[in-house]
């Protein structure tokens, strides 16, 4: 795309890509970006096949302005989740080990593309406004709705270590960040908070140069505390935890370790167990330090592992379950209450009560839905297109996958029945009491089901049932107990 307008719309791959508008799109699916983020990706467009190194990225992008290394690896591992890629297996966006990065697919003029539906009148909005729902990002302030008892759980509770544990985009991230910015806002709180991404920490290498990036993006607070950066960085993770936590103490704040995309650990187990057993130790140490791991539920792969005399999940084991919004918080979700009134959807009671039920009170489907609704103005059209939605699909599927045969078999069997109770299911498969009790407990947990006036179990989410009906007959449901 060498010599392109840069506010040209252009396709990468099944992407539409508007910078103008900080907006990609694919199918049916939106996705707002900052404009740095765009900015970036646009660079990397205009040199497409090409390693571009951190230093080229900083001086197109962050002209005249000094930031840190970090700032781009963020940028990068924020654009992934936003196209969906994965570090490991890139479909778009390459990192070359010690160089920098490339964009692995060609960016193509789209003059002649088709308008993304925010293309369309929004009668809805005043003028001006932007889309109040937010998709396919994380969240926190003002955006951020519910998780009262997780956050207090976290914070006020007496545990040090805890496993925050969640279907994919259920909001682990955006927890992660509420609490983050809660923390960061009020020293009062007691706590200095640092958020470390370990996606793509697949090595021990990068699972240190990935907490040097974490800890940097903390130094404008550390500076106000009157602590420098230089003063607690080292190349070893483990050295920069122990200093950093004695400077805290000495101010008299406990850390507070926001970990998210943990199942990284998994791999890095794989090649280097000591080092995980370093790194449980470090995360479990003394008082002045409460870790908190956030992750699906891939992270049980780790109970089994023995790392000195018990599993790595040991002392981060019960979780704490994220699971669907509550009722009033799903209400307060839709109506975007904590906005200005001006700003506000005008959804009335009944499309309220049909948007909640429909999703199950899942938060990334309620916002999918809802912006679906005010950019068609018709939500029965609105459901029929979350229904279809690929990616949608893809993540239902993703988590069904990753639950246990006996989980799914219970699932299916539910489906099937509309609402079953316990002596249904055992009915439909052998299974002895105490291993049913606790399969249905963590998949009620992790707001799959839930139990009507009667008793039975039923399945919350409306577009998760009519997932279930598509599937093929073929597919195994048996696995692991």
């Amino acid at each position: 795309m060498p010599g392109m307008d840069p506010n040209s719309d252009f396709l990468l791959a099944d992407w539409l890509v508007q910078p103008s508008l900080n907006r990609l799109s694919r199918g049916e699916q939106t996705v707002q970006v900052e404009p740095k983020l765009m900015d970036v990706l646009a660079f990397l467009a205009s040199r497409a096949g090409d390693v571009v190194s951190k230093d080229q990225i900083t001086d197109a992008v962050w002209t005249d302005q000094f930031i840190t290394d970090s700032v781009v690896t963020r940028a990068i591992a924020t654009l992934r989740r936003a196209l969906e890629d994965d570090a490991h297996d890139p479909s778009y966006i390459e990192t070359i080990s010690k160089r920098g990065y490339r964009l692995i697919v060609a960016a193509t003029p789209a003059a002649d593309a088709e308008p993304s539906p925010l293309d369309t009148p929004q009668p809805w909005k005043a003028a001006g406004s932007a889309v109040p729902f937010v998709v396919s990002q994380w969240v926190r302030g003002d955006r951020f709705y519910g998780r009262a008892a997780q956050i207090s759980e976290i914070l006020d509770g007496n545990r040090n270590w805890l496993w925050l544990l969640g279907t994919r985009r259920v909001g682990k991230t955006s927890l992660l960040k509420q609490l983050e910015h809660l923390t960061a806002s009020s020293p009062e709180s007691g706590y200095f908070p640092i958020f470390w991404d370990l996606q793509g920490a697949a090595s021990p290498d990068e699972l240190h140069r990935d907490f040097s990036d974490a800890l940097l993006d903390t130094e404008e607070r550390l500076d106000r505390l009157g602590i420098e950066v230089d003063e607690v960085a080292a190349d070893d993770l483990f050295i920069s935890l122990g200093r950093l936590r004695r400077k805290l103490r000495s101010k008299r704040l406990k850390l507070l370790l926001l970990c998210d995309e943990v199942e990284e650990l998994i791999q890095l187990n794989r090649k280097d167990p000591a080092l995980l057993r370093k790194l449980r130790r470090a995360m479990q140490s003394r008082e002045d330090i409460r870790s908190v791991l956030a992750s699906s539920i891939r992270l049980w792969a780790l109970a089994g592992h023995q790392e000195d005399t018990s599993p790595f999940l040991h002392g981060f084991t019960p979780p704490v379950y994220l699971d669907i919004l509550r009722d009033d918080e799903a209400r307060s979700l839709i109506r975007q209450a904590q906005l200005d009134a001006d700003v506000r959807p005008s959804f009335d009671d009944a499309a309220v009560e049909r948007i909640r039920e429909r999703c199950g009170n899942h938060p990334y489907l309620i916002q999918l839905l809802c912006q679906r609704y005010l950019e068609l103005g018709d939500l029965d059209e609105a459901f029929e297109q979350v229904t279809t939605d690929s990616m949608v699909s893809f993540f239902f599927s993703v988590d069904f996958d990753l639950l246990t045969g006996t989980e799914r078999r219970i699932i299916t069997t539910i489906a099937e029945h509309t609402a079953a109770s316990s002596k249904t299911i055992q009915l439909d498969f052998p299974l002895d009491s105490p291993s049913l009790v606790g399969s249905l407990n963590r998949l009620e947990n992790l707001g799959f089901i839930r139990r009507n006036e009667e008793r039975r179990f039923y399945l919350v989410n409306y577009f998760f049932r009519r997932w279930l009906q598509n599937l093929p007959l073929t597919r195994p449901l048996s696995g692991g107990g």
